[in-house]
């Protein structure tokens, strides 16, 4: 995943009217573990998994978790459109 791309499923995750319920992101569940192989996954479903780690109960997002994200989906995760 790029800079780029993870900048369109950050801004995807922020739109609070977006409903990403539907969207399967099963292929990134324990993505951040070491044996994790790299998957061929969508935006949305990276914008699933942004919301899911990093929104906080007060609705402020954990730079902490965003860096995480985008971290390793740098090289596990390959967007496809």
């Amino acid at each position: 995943m790029t800079l780029a791309q993870f900048q369109k499923a950050f801004q995807a995750a922020q739109n609070p009217t977006l409903d990403l319920s539907a969207t399967d992101d099963s292929m990134l569940y324990g993505f951040g573990l070491p044996h994790f192989k790299p998957v061929h996954t969508t935006i949305a479903a990276v914008a699933k998994v942004i919301r899911w780690q990093a929104k906080q109960f007060n609705g402020e997002w954990n730079a902490e978790a965003l860096d995480e994200v985008a971290r390793i989906g740098r090289k596990k995760f390959l967007i496809v459109d």
